[in-house]
């Protein structure tokens, strides 16, 4: 159970939903089913958060979706969606853990049903949205907007410093906005307030994926990335925005990861408890 979760479903603003899987993953570098236990074992070297407050009654740990029997790409995909739809209500702000960042596939599925009209913000070393054939952890964007679940010009990827030449070529055509590293440690405060702009009165859900800081505590590690305080940078400038939730994906788990992975939990938390 996440250290912070001592409410009860129903009387919950927070539902915490792990969902440890690495079937959507074509890395030969595994391991991403340990993110949700990880995250939640951290939770309690983590105590008051420092950027707002957090109400542990508000917080439920619904624990993780059983996927240990599942070993095809669309069962995982139907189980998981399945699952969620079951027990998702729009009154409550669901927090996912993974994972690979393939399980916000069926995420996003349930999100277009109960939110017709709402923005990504997805912080990622990488964008996902590779032409693969099928939807998968480095492809799972492309086929979103090809299903017409998301449209391009409602996504902000932050972060992005890798992409292959046809993701780039995507990027340029569809006109989705995106900043790279340099983008955002040269210019952090412009970048915050022009995210905010954008998000203002909009329906938000969050992706995070851990690469995207140069940390060392993701998967897929590049050269360059940003740092926690231009993620919380950016969060606190966000205003009159309808946060949907948020998932925290791809933890490559060791302590001091996993207790960044669970700072991050905690503080956006207490970062929209502010907002609210």
């Amino acid at each position: 159970m996440f250290a912070h979760a001592q409410g009860e479903y129903d009387k919950s603003k927070w539902i915490i939903v792990g969902i440890p899987s690495e079937i959507g993953s074509l890395s030969h570098v595994k391991n991403y089913i340990e993110g949700p236990e990880s995250i939640r074992d951290a939770s309690y070297r983590i105590f008051s958060p420092i950027f707002g407050d957090i109400n542990m009654e508000e917080i439920y740990d619904y624990g993780d979706i059983d996927l240990e029997d599942i070993k095809d790409l669309d069962k995982l995909y139907e189980k998981i969606y399945n699952e969620i739809k079951k027990i998702y209500r729009k009154d409550k702000k669901y927090i996912f853990f993974g994972g690979d960042h393939s399980i916000t596939y069926p995420i996003l599925k349930i999100v277009k049903e109960n939110w017709e009209d709402f923005y990504l913000l997805y912080f990622d070393a990488h964008p996902d949205i590779h032409p693969d054939p099928y939807p998968n952890y480095q492809s799972f964007i492309y086929h979103l907007i090809k299903e017409n679940y998301i449209e391009p010009e409602k996504i902000i990827f932050v972060g992005i410093s890798n992409l292959s030449f046809e993701e780039k070529n995507i990027i340029k055509e569809w006109g989705i906005k995106y900043y790279n590293p340099l983008d955002v440690w040269d210019n952090i405060k412009e970048i915050s307030k022009e995210i905010s702009d954008i998000l203002k009165n909009k329906n938000l859900y969050i992706s995070i994926d851990i690469d995207v800081f140069d940390t060392g505590c993701g998967h897929w590690l590049e050269g360059i990335g940003i740092r926690p305080y231009h993620y919380f940078k950016i969060i606190k400038e966000l205003r009159n925005i309808n946060l949907i939730g948020f998932d925290l994906v791809e933890l490559f788990s060791n302590e001091v990861c996993d207790n960044l992975a669970s700072k991050i939990v905690i503080e956006t938390i207490a970062m929209f408890n502010n907002k609210l």
